[in-house]
């Protein structure tokens, strides 16, 4: 993020801090374990843990491995983090505030990194991938987990128009394509990929995304007319309310040179 992204996310998280704040669920720490188990970390390793929020990625690698660094563009969360690496004991994980596109470490610094459901925030993920890309020595990996969007060019717009209503800090979620795409331009052997799929309530959704009131009206709008258009959709009718379907995936790639 640059300056004026990173202020946006300021406010918003002033708006609502509890999203960024919440407890670390017991489906958080699972999925953290399999981050672990995914990424194929090992005890030696330093690894760099971008847009990191409150550290709960950070410190379950530091558990595991030589190292971790946490990096975030907001104070509150890295204070968050620090105070629970404190709690835990931790004494090899250190959060670091910095923009996304220009990290302070050297070439092939760390050995592994990784970036969990933040690329969508992005407003030019491939800059931020190049920045991962750069402190990651020649052979290591990088695992990125975020949502993705559909790949039909109409669908995919509508997608990201809505769920910019929904939280102004969306940037653009990448199509699957684009992930890889932008893995092989770079250099990057594609080792694992793992699809899944979360549904929750339209009006969950608004409430965590915590929108306007005129956007919120917005959203439902749309998704009533989505429904209505009978066609494939991420949105279904169910009993009294209507459901959105978020797609994501976990990339798992290696730097062969």
């Amino acid at each position: 993020m640059n300056p004026v992204e990173s202020a946006i996310a300021e406010r918003q998280f002033r708006r609502r801090p509890s999203a960024y704040l919440r407890p670390t669920s017991p489906s958080d720490q699972k999925f953290m374990g399999f981050m672990i188990s995914a990424a194929s970390a090992s005890r030696n390793d330093r690894v760099l843990d971008l847009a990191c929020g409150t550290g709960a990625a950070t410190l379950a690698f530091a558990q595991r491995c030589a190292g971790a660094v946490g990096v975030d563009v907001l104070t509150e969360p890295l204070k968050r983090a620090r105070l629970a690496a404190l709690e835990h004991g931790i004494a090899n994980a250190s959060f670091v505030l910095s923009e996304v596109e220009r990290l302070s470490f050297v070439d092939h610094f760390f050995d592994g990194a990784l970036c969990r459901f933040s690329f969508h925030h992005f407003v030019h993920p491939e800059k931020v991938f190049a920045e991962m890309t750069r402190v990651v020595r020649p052979g290591g990996w990088i695992l990125i987990a975020d949502m993705t969007a559909p790949e039909e060019p109409e669908e995919c717009a509508l997608h990201n128009e809505m769920e910019r209503l929904c939280d102004p800090t969306h940037g653009r979620a990448l199509t699957v394509s684009e992930f890889e795409r932008m893995f092989a331009e770079a250099g990057f052997e594609l080792a694992m990929k793992v699809a899944r799929d979360s549904r929750i309530s339209v009006d969950d959704w608004i409430s965590f995304g915590g929108t306007t009131p005129e956007n919120a009206a917005r959203l439902r709008a749309m998704a009533e007319a989505a429904v209505a258009r009978g066609t494939p959709s991420r949105f279904q009718r169910e009993g009294d309310s209507i459901k959105v379907t978020h797609s994501s995936v976990t990339f798992v790639i290696e730097k062969t040179a």
